[in-house]
This record gives C-alpha cells, sequence and structure tokens, in this order.
C-alpha cells in the first residue's frame, strides 16, 4: 500500500538538491561502536528479525510520485569489512575510508534506507586503554525514521529483549481549519521581526554554500555535575532540560554580532500504536542574551518552548517556509538544538559501546545534540557544516560552555560573568599603559634645532633648502614674535595655512613652546572655516592675508626681525613637556557624520608613537620622508616630529605640486626619499604615475586609515624585493597610529588592521561591553596611553564616545569606542570587518557595504568599486548604488556587472544602479569621499536603473513572472496573497513534491518548452523560473 510523503520527507528529498544552500546531503543519522569478540553471526541474525519486524526498515520511496511504500520481503543491507590480515596503518587507512563514505552515506530511496557495517581488526586499544577487534558503524536516513527510533532500533539489535508487537502506523491527527490559523497568526507575531541566518562568524554567507561535508565536536559532563546542575536551577522552577538549552545558547550567543539567535527545537511524541517512523516536526526559539539576568533569560526560554508546544498545527515546514522571506536567501533556521536525553541508549553491559557519531541535515550549519551516554554522564555534541564554520570555533563554543557549567557549580551561582568562561588569549599582544616607556622626543627636536652641530638639511620644498640650525633659527624667530604678542603656554593658536616651510615652522614653534596649535583645513567652505575657528577659541590666527579676523596674523610677520631675543625652554622643560598629559594640539576629524570634532591630543601620546615607530622603523638621520598628507590629517605628525626629531630630512611639495603624483615621483627619485607614509588613495595615485626607477630608493611604505588593497600590496611588491611595508590604523581620537601591522613577504589577500603598539591595548566588544571571543565581529574599543583626552566643544572637554569598560581583568579601564567593527584572530591580529554604519537595510534585508565591494572587485576588469546606500524613487526607499574604476578606463556593459554579480551574491545585494569614473572622489583627508559618490546617485535618478533579480535578458524569451505564479498558484490550489511576488519562494505558498510535475506539464504548454521536473526542482521563485525558460 502507498502512502504520500510527509511535507517533512518531501523537505528532507528537496534538501537533497546541492541547488539550495546547505543542500546536497540527506537527513542522515551515523553512529560507531565498538567491541571485543562481537558474536557476527548472532548480530546478522538479530538484524534480520529486526527487519521484519519493523515496517521502518523495509521502507522504500517513489521520488516521482512522491509516495511510500513497505516491501513485504526482507532485505539485509549488512556490510563485513575483515581487516584483520592487515598492519595497523593499513588498516587504519582502510577504517578512515570506509567512516567518511558511511558518516556521509546519501541511500537510495528506492530502497531501504540504512545500512550497517561490521569491520573486523586485528586487537587494538582505544586511547583509554579499551581493547577492541570490531567496529559497527550504523547509517539511517531519517526519511524513514527520527533519532528517537534509530535509538531504539539499535538497543534492540544489541539486546535479547522480545520485540513488542507493532501495529500498522497511523496517521497523525489533522488539526482543524481554526486552529491551524490560530497557530499561523501565532508564529507569523512571533518571528515577524526575526532575521536569520543568525550572526554567528560563519566562512561564508550561508546562502553561498552549494553543500558541505560535516563534522562532530563533542564534550562530555559527568553524570554528578549535570545532577549538581539540576540542583542549581530547582528553586528557580527551572527543568534540567531547559536549563542545560539555556546555558547552551546564552553562551553560544556570544559567538554572535548582536547577541540573538533563532534557532530549530525538534519535537517528536512517541506514536500512539508503538510504530517507529518520522512523525517528528520543530518549532523555532528565539534567543536574547541582553536584558534581565540569566535566571530570568532561562526562565523565558523555558515558557517559550512550552508554549511553542501549544502550536504544532503550524508545522516546522510550515515555519520554514514562513522564515524563507527573512533569510537573505540563506536557510531559513541553520542552527538547531536537538534534545535528545529521552531516547534509550545502550547499557553498560551492553557487548558493544558507543565511540563517536555524526548527524547531518540538509540546510543545517550546525546542530547541538543532548545525549547521555551509558554511564548517564552529559555528552553535548555538535554536529557542524565544515564550509560554514571554522572547527576551532566549535571546540572554543565547547570549551567556553564547559568552564561556564564548571565554574557554577563550583560557585553554586548561575550567574558567572562572560570572562570567566570566555577564552581571551587573543588580547595577549595588549599591552599596559604601565609600560609606557618616556621619550624626550621635543628635547631632541631642540638640540638638533639650536644645538651647536649643524645636523645637515632639515627641510626641503621646490627650490628652498633648510639645514637644521636655518629652521632653528626662523622657529625661534616665531617664539619670539609669538612671546610678544602675549601668547604663553597653554593658549591656542590657529594654523590656516596650507603645507609649506612657515606652516612648519609655527607648529614646531608652537609645540616647543608648549602652546595648543591647532592645523585647520584651508579648503574648508567659509562657514565650515568659521566654525572650525569659533569652536577651538584661539588666542591668535595665523593666516595667509585671506581671512577677516581680529586676532589674525599673517606669517610674515611673525618671521620678521624679533625685537627681543625668544625666550627658549631648557631641556628639564622639554623633557616634562614631552611627556605632559596636558593639551599639546588639537585635530579636527573629518565630519564625515556631521560636524568636525575637535580632538585633544597630548605630547606624551605623540612621544610614544614617534618613539616606537621611529624604533620599529630604524629611522636614522640618513633617512628621507616626503610629506603628502595634508597637515590638518593626523598621520602628518610623524611625517613632523618622526623625521626630525631623527635629525632625518623632511621633503615638501611645492604648492603647484601638491597634487601632483608625477611631481611626487620626481621628487621621491630626486631627494632619494626613503620612507613613505600616506593614506592608501594618495599612494595609489604615487604608483599609478611611477616610472621605471622613481620609487627605487625607498625602504619603507606606510599607509594607513583606509582599505589597503591587496593588489597595491603586489605592486609595492615589485620595486624592490626587500622593501618594508606597513599598514597602520587607529582613529585621530588614540594620536597618528595606535595599531600596527608589518606586511609579510608571503602574505596575500585581505591585510590585517594588526596589533596593538606598545603601551596600548585594542578590545573587540559585544554592544553591553562584553568581551568578543575570537573570530566574533564586534566593536572596536581601545586604550592606553595613546588614548585622546576627549573633544573640544566650544572650548570644554567632551567624552563622547570615550567609555568606561570593563576590562579582561574586570577591573574599569578609560577606552575609546571607534566607529569601526572588527574580530580578533586566533594568531592575535585585528581583521577589519566594517564601520559601524557599513550595513544598510535595503527592502528589509541586512546588507554589508564592504562585503559587496569586495565581491565586485574581483571583476577582472574592475579598479576599484566603492557601493553606497542611497534615497532611491518618490517614497526615498533606500538602494544600492556603486561607482566603479576599469583597468582600462572604459564602462562595463551593465549586463555584464550583473551576470559576474549573480553569480556571488543574491539580488538584495546588488546595487540598482551603477556610475563609471575615472577616479575615485577624495575627500579633504585623501579618503573616498562617499557623501559625493551618494549625491551623485541621487542627482542621476533619472537614468534607468538596474533591476538585480530582473528575469533574462532582453534577447532571450521573457516569461512573465505573473503567468508563471498563476501557473504554480493553480498547481498547489492556493489563493494567492498580495504580498506574494516574483521573489516569493515557492515553498512558502505551499508547494510540495508532488506539484512539480503538473507545474512542467503547465509551463511547457504555456510557453512551448521542453523541460523535464528535475530542470524546476532548484528554482525557489518565479524570477529563477523566467530565467530558466529564458535559457
Amino acid at each position: 500500500m502507498e502512502t504520500p510523503l510527509t511535507a517533512l520527507q518531501q523537505a528532507y528529498l528537496l534538501g537533497r538538491s546541492d541547488r539550495w544552500p546547505l543542500g546536497g546531503v540527506a537527513m542522515h543519522d551515523f553512529r560507531e561502536y565498538r567491541a571485543r569478540q562481537l558474536d557476527v553471526p548472532r548480530l546478522e541474525a538479530r538484524l534480520t528479525e529486526l527487519v521484519q519486524h519493523y515496517p521502518a526498515l523495509r521502507t522504500c520511496i517513489d521520488v516521482p510520485r512522491g509516495t511510500q511504500h513497505v516491501r513485504p520481503e526482507t532485505t539485509l543491507h549488512l556490510d563485513r569489512h575483515d581487516l584483520r590480515a592487515l598492519d595497523g596503518e593499513a588498516a587504519q587507512r582502510q577504517v578512515e575510508q570506509l567512516r567518511a563514505r558511511y558518516s556521509h552515506q546519501r541511500h537510495d530511496p528506492s530502497q531501504p534506507l540504512w545500512r550497517i557495517a561490521v569491520i573486523q581488526l586485528a586487537e587494538q586499544q582505544d586511547p583509554t586503554g579499551s581493547p577492541y577487534d570490531t567496529l559497527i558503524f550504523t547509517s539511517f536516513d531519517a526519511l524513514i525514521l527520527d533519532g528517537q527510533g534509530i535509538s531504539t532500533v539499535i538497543a534492540r539489535l544489541f539486546d535479547d529483549r522480545p520485540l513488542a508487537p507493532t501495529a500498522a502506523a497511523l496517521p497523525p491527527p489533522a488539526a482543524s481549519a481554526a486552529q491551524r490559523q490560530a497557530d499561523a497568526a501565532y508564529w507569523r507575531e512571533k518571528l515577524q521581526d526575526v532575521t536569520t541566518p543568525s550572526a554567528l562568524p560563519w566562512r561564508a554567507p550561508l546562502a553561498n554554500l552549494t553543500s558541505s561535508r560535516y563534522r562532530r565536536a563533542s564534550l562530555t559532563l559527568p553524570h554528578d555535575t549535570v545532577k549538581q546542575l539540576g540542583r542549581l536551577g530547582s528553586p528557580h522552577a527551572l527543568l534540567r532540560n531547559s536549563l542545560l538549552s539555556a546555558l547552551i545558547l546564552d553562551t553560544l550567543a556570544h559567538w554572535t554580532t548582536d547577541g540573538e539567535l533563532c534557532v530549530g527545537v525538534p519535537v517528536a511524541f512517541p506514536a500512539a500504536d508503538g510504530a517507529l517512523g518520522n512523525a517528528s516536526s520543530f518549532v523555532a526559539v528565539r534567543y536574547s542574551r541582553y536584558g534581565e539576568d540569566f535566571i530570568q533569560r532561562a526562565q523565558a526560554l523555558q515558557d517559550d518552548v512550552l508554549g511553542a508546544l501549544d502550536h504544532l498545527a503550524f508545522s516546522g515546514v510550515d515555519l520554514a517556509r514562513q522564515l524563507l522571506g527573512q533569510s537573505q536567501g540563506g536557510p531559513a533556521l541553520p542552527v538547531i538544538l536537538t534534545n535528545c536525553l529521552g531516547w534509550e541508549t545502550l547499557p553498560a553491559e551492553a557487548p558493544v559501546r558507543f565511540h563517536d557519531g555524526l548527524t547531518q541535515t540538509p540546510q543545517v550549519a550546525i546542530d547541538i545534540r543532548l545525549t547521555l551516554d551509558s554511564e548517564k554522564n552529559l555528552q553535548l555534541c555538535v554536529d557542524y557544516a565544515e564550509q560554514a564554520l571554522q572547527g576551532e570555533q566549535v571546540e572554543a563554543m565547547l570549551a567556553a560552555l564547559q568552564r561556564r557549567i564548571l565554574h557554577s557549580c563550583q560557585r553554586a551561582d548561575l550567574a558567572i560573568a562572560p570572562r570567566d568562561f570566555i577564552d581571551l588569549a587573543h588580547y595577549r599582544h595588549n599591552d599596559s599603559e604601565a609600560n609606557y616607556a618616556p621619550y624626550p622626543y621635543l628635547a631632541q627636536l631642540a638640540e638638533r634645532l639650536f644645538g651647536a652641530q649643524d645636523g645637515g638639511n632639515a627641510l626641503i620644498c621646490g627650490e628652498q633648502t633648510l639645514t637644521y640650525r636655518e629652521l632653528g633659527q626662523r622657529i625661534a624667530t616665531a617664539i619670539a614674535n609669538l612671546q610678544s604678542r602675549g601668547v604663553q603656554p597653554g593658549n591656542v593658536v590657529a594654523l590656516y595655512l596650507p603645507r609649506s616651510p612657515e606652516q612648519i615652522i609655527f607648529s614646531l614653534a608652537c609645540a616647543l613652546q608648549g602652546v595648543v596649535w591647532v592645523p585647520i583645513d584651508i579648503n574648508s567652505p567659509p562657514e565650515r572655516t568659521a566654525y572650525l575657528l569659533e569652536n577651538c577659541r584661539p588666542t591668535l590666527v595665523v593666516h595667509g592675508g585671506d581671512l577677516e579676523t581680529p586676532i589674525g596674523v599673517t606669517p610674515a610677520t611673525l618671521l620678521a626681525q624679533a625685537d627681543r631675543a625668544p625666550a627658549l625652554p631648557d631641556e628639564r622643560t622639554l623633557v616634562e613637556r614631552s611627556a605632559s598629559q596636558a593639551a599639546s594640539y588639537y585635530l579636527y576629524t573629518s565630519g564625515t557624520t556631521g560636524k568636525p570634532k575637535c580632538v585633544v591630543l597630548n605630547n606624551r601620546a605623540t612621544a610614544n608613537v614617534v618613539h616606537q615607530t621611529q624604533q620599529r622603523w630604524r629611522v636614522t638621520a640618513d633617512d628621507v620622508f616626503i610629506s603628502v598628507t595634508p597637515p590638518h590629517h593626523d598621520m602628518s605628525m610623524f611625517d613632523l616630529f618622526g623625521s626630525l626629531c631623527a635629525g632625518a630630512t623632511l621633503v615638501l611639495p611645492a604648492p603647484h605640486q601638491e597634487k601632483d603624483a608625477i611631481s611626487w615621483n620626481q621628487l621621491v627619485k630626486k631627494h632619494r626619499v626613503t620612507l613613505w607614509c600616506s593614506v592608501p588613495a594618495i599612494l595609489e595615485m604615487l604608483l599609478t604615475c611611477k616610472t621605471a626607477d622613481s620609487l627605487r630608493s625607498l625602504r619603507l611604505v606606510a599607509q594607513g586609515g583606509d582599505y589597503i588593497k591587496p593588489a597595491t600590496v603586489q605592486t609595492l611588491r615589485t620595486l624592490r624585493q626587500d622593501l618594508a611595508l606597513f599598514s597602520l590604523g587607529g582613529p585621530t581620537e588614540t594620536t597618528i597610529w595606535s595599531i600596527w601591522h608589518p606586511i609579510a613577504p608571503q602574505e596575500s589577500g585581505t591585510v590585517p588592521y594588526g596589533r596593538p603598539l606598545p603601551a596600548n591595548r585594542y578590545f573587540i566588544c559585544h554592544d553591553d561591553g562584553s568581551h568578543c571571543p575570537a573570530g566574533v565581529v564586534g566593536r572596536i574599543h581601545t586604550a592606553g596611553v595613546n588614548l585622546a583626552l576627549g573633544y573640544l566643544e566650544q572650548g570644554e572637554l567632551k567624552q563622547h564616545d570615550f567609555v568606561t569598560l570593563e576590562g579582561p581583568d574586570g577591573q574599569p579601564l578609560r577606552a575609546f569606542r571607534t566607529g569601526d567593527q572588527g574580530y580578533y584572530r586566533a594568531d592575535g591580529n585585528i581583521m577589519f570587518a566594517t564601520r559601524v554604519n557599513g550595513y544598510v537595510k535595503i527592502r528589509g534585508v541586512r546588507v554589508s557595504l564592504p562585503e559587496i565591494e569586495d565581491v565586485l572587485r574581483r571583476h577582472p576588469a574592475i579598479l576599484d568599486m566603492v557601493v553606497v546606500d542611497y534615497p532611491s524613487g518618490e517614497n526615498n526607499e533606500a538602494a544600492l548604488g556603486a561607482l566603479y574604476l576599469t583597468r582600462d578606463g572604459k564602462p562595463l556593459p551593465l549586463s555584464e556587472i550583473r551576470a559576474f554579480a549573480t553569480g556571488y551574491l543574491p539580488c538584495t545585494h546588488i546595487p540598482t544602479r551603477f556610475i563609471h569614473a575615472e577616479a575615485l572622489p577624495l575627500s579633504a583627508n585623501g579618503k573616498t569621499d562617499r557623501h559625493r559618490i551618494r549625491a551623485d546617485l541621487s542627482h542621476q535618478q533619472t537614468a534607468p536603473a538596474l533591476n538585480a533579480c530582473a528575469a533574462p535578458p532582453p534577447n532571450a524569451p521573457v516569461a512573465r513572472s505573473a503567468e508563471i505564479l498563476t501557473i504554480y498558484w493553480q498547481a498547489i490550489g492556493v489563493t494567492p496573497r498580495p504580498e506574494w511576488g516574483e521573489e516569493t519562494a515557492f515553498i512558502a505558498m505551499g508547494l510540495k513534491l508532488p506539484h512539480i510535475k503538473q507545474v512542467t506539464a503547465r509551463l511547457n504548454d504555456a510557453f512551448g518548452t521542453r523541460l523535464v521536473s528535475s530542470a524546476l526542482l532548484p528554482c525557489k521563485n518565479a524570477r529563477e523560473v523566467a530565467a530558466l525558460l529564458a535559457s
């Protein structure tokens, strides 16, 4: 007798297709047992008895018809492998091959879907010293049995218990239409704002993973520990299973970027007739580790699960369909928590002992399973897709959970701080502020400028060359004239000057005198300039005569012959001033998100950067620097102090060479520049205009402040083999740079953000301030000697984004919360992930702009790509747009961009508008000007947009989505909803396997095609069917 497949069975069959994310696998249960002197003939006889007794072991499936039937005859799928004649190593190689095969078996549905293998070996010992000479592999497909049923069959296989009579399997009772409607409403409200998959540290977007091999990691907790946990939960009315589930989810949530999880929880009830099969379902559970304390979160989870059990008329398959539209093209519920504690386990006296196992489920990336062993110890097994998660991450999760549980039992307390169970070994390169080594950089500078010996050339700009003595004389004159105007230490002087010898002179004069100096961007609009000057409350403004201010003075006036000799600070004063934490200079940030912020910086932090960098880069008086960074940018501070404090030469481009990369090349060659330091965009301009020998003198190139392209690194490698390359990082609020990474010759791919400078620390934290495990993206925080004093707002010091953070030791510390997100690698290097505002929502889907840029840059013709969100259409809905550069300078056909992008990105992630340009627009600080790109996209909305989710190209036969949808709705027998469109998943509409044959016939009639049913299986929505018909 044939019976139709259940919805769950149909879903498992669809999951076997590798056209679905994390598909290409069967729902499969593999277990490995070990035995000594096993009675194999007795095993074979018992297995024959079981196959005759349990109809599930004789069940076969007719996939095209969507039915199942039970064979009358007994087919024994028992394989025997005799490896006793092989030596140890050869036998182990054979065992590994067999294990790999049986653990990922995909049974033929037309045959009974199980297999057992017996492998006989020469006697050996496992790591615990227990002898064995036989392995038993069991392989079951969940199309015929759920996990509980499989456990029952295996238990009966290894005992002599009489088999209980079973009746024919009864169909599950059908829910009423009213109950189903009520349960659907319950789940719709409960899951309406859920975004899946959960934000775990996936190795790649799950939507891009067609299939994967699976692996198991496990942890065993002694029975006594589990009992003690139960006692801790009892006063709070927490069931043991609920407490264990809460501990698991609460710990796992530390590996998410948002502290939230949406997991599937399988539920199964024994059949009333005693028949074995798979009548299981699952519910969806939401968990957040934020808000309330752990006890309350655990209680809420318990209530949530119990409440879900009252709404099973809306099945797990229905839930998956509902969540498909919220899964960003990936699996609906890729995280599963399976409670197997009620399953039958083998007793300690059984002739075999369980060794290991593996479960794989289509569209599931991680399945966390709670089981008991023969001694009633708790086994926590994590079966995970290797292409989705790194094994080190899974092991770290389990280790954290174990530490947490052991701490709870030792302290008799369930409230354990994350720092007590999260491994923070990745912070090992952080360096305490107590290790700060003072560096009298101002005293050294004064000695070179005013000392008895002339140290050679200090400054070169155009035809002008100043020796250290000549530069010192001009600085002394500037100091004298500043003093004559009443400027004292602690006063503020604004420098509204271009990069020039004069700007250098006044900067150093202020620094030596203890005057707070503020470089002002001369290219700022008048309104912005007025704000910059008003906010910093200067005593004096040095400008070239183009400002109207009553406190202004020109460079010529300050460099004129002074009436009196300057009162130069003595060495002791300069040594103390070099270590001072008082305000020494202000720098304005670029103000990309509003008004520029005035960062208050100090000499102590500057001394640390100058000292550590000079040592690391081995800067000497023989070096030649070139300064191409605007003087109001923090990187220019090292050009200034890093060169002159070491007695090196600093080259400045002349005014007409300011933005001329050809001239920069000529300057590098002419003056034999050895060190280059700039933002990546400026360096790329230099490399674009290089000649065969223009840059040969460079021994070190450092870049930072923006994304470093691997292609740029490869270009630099061609200059000379021994060229040292550095990545630099850290916001203005952490003084010049506070993190770096030497780019090794063998490195390729994304350049790490790096490790902190000495006397500095970097932390990656969740939104609640708790520390992220290695590999988990969080907000970058930095602490240590490099921290600025705060922000100046109308003359007052403010502490926006300077926060009190709990350190790994539990002690409070002052830190800066950056606007960047990143993660620590296990080796202690930080990898940049995105800006905090690098994520945007497009049509309800969370999209990472940097990830899209990285993908589109892989196009062989594209040189660079910037993606932004911008308001589009009459309703100003968020859309994605891109500005791109090509290697040959010619625009690409939009169809070509679309074809490339659709191979790597879901349609929601593909920009709808592309603008070709010859160069990226840059802000005043030399960074990509995303505001200008956004404005250009908004202004060009009359041009046709690229519909990334559109059906086939214009020259192909176009199938209208409306017709396709109508055909599917008629075949499914469903009334269409207003929100259903060409992107709506067919499964969400109720599509089942038997519908495919009818759909195929109707499509062929309507469009004159010759499709076969199997060709439609990979198509998830009407757009994909349209593309298939067009091809």
